[in-house]
């Protein structure tokens, strides 16, 4: 699936009703089907308010202290990554394990080893619970055989650049389209503009091709986000 967060592509957004939904156990189904078709779904209040609040009060309190952590140690020349200079270079070998900025003022920070800080997963499974099994090839009927293989907070701080189209993850062939074995839940914390450049997809980008262009584009997501990503056991 390729995404890009930007302000300004030149491509005709889809009507987001088109790939809106409520989730329930009837409309799972429906659901399912959609994602396989476009790669992607949009689901409308799909968690609990206060399950977001929890996420959000966490992700912006550990930004500020993983950025206060590189100062005291000195990796970084200030403590907060608000200002023009930006205190790393971009991508892996410029920063670390547990964060990296992916463009300049995008943030990725990685919160695998850090499971007994967070709020609790649990409560987001559960509420995808009749739709990720679906969405996943091998016919499963649940989450439980399903593991966790990325967790990771997305922050971009105010004047970050655009960060170009590209696509999570490879295919797992080339030579023929296989069922989804690797979904990423991208869970928004906080309200999304269209003036803040979100997060954007192409649908049916997941096919493989080398013609992008004809495809549309769809606003998305956009500022601190965690992302949960599901692998087939």
């Amino acid at each position: 699936m390729v995404a890009a967060d930007t302000e300004n592509v030149d491509t005709m957004p889809a009507c987001p009703e088109d790939h809106m939904f409520r989730l329930t156990k009837e409309s799972a189904n429906d659901v399912a089907t959609a994602f396989k078709n476009d790669g992607f779904v949009l689901l409308e209040q799909a968690l609990d308010p206060s399950m977001l609040k929890d996420w959000r009060n966490f992700g912006e309190a550990y930004f500020i202290k993983s950025f206060q952590l590189l100062h005291e140690n000195g990796h970084s020349s200030a403590p907060i990554p608000y200002d023009k200079e930006y205190l790393m270079g971009l991508g892996a070998k410029n920063g670390f394990k547990e964060l990296v900025m992916r463009s300049p003022g995008r943030y990725e920070l990685s919160l695998l080893d850090c499971l007994d800080q967070v709020p609790d997963i649990k409560r987001i499974v559960a509420a995808l619970e009749p739709l990720l099994p679906k969405c996943l090839g091998g016919g499963y009927k649940s989450t439980l055989p399903l593991k966790l293989c990325h967790l990771s907070l997305l922050v971009s701080t105010p004047g970050s650049t655009d960060q170009g189209w590209h696509a999570d993850g490879g295919h797992a062939s080339l030579q023929q389209h296989l069922p989804c074995h690797c979904a990423n839940v991208f869970i928004p914390l906080h309200d999304l503009p269209e003036e803040m450049g979100p997060t954007e997809f192409r649908p049916e980008s997941h096919f493989l091709t080398r013609n992008l262009a004809p495809m549309v584009s769809y606003i998305v997501f956009v500022l601190v986000c965690v992302r949960l990503c599901y692998l087939v056991g």
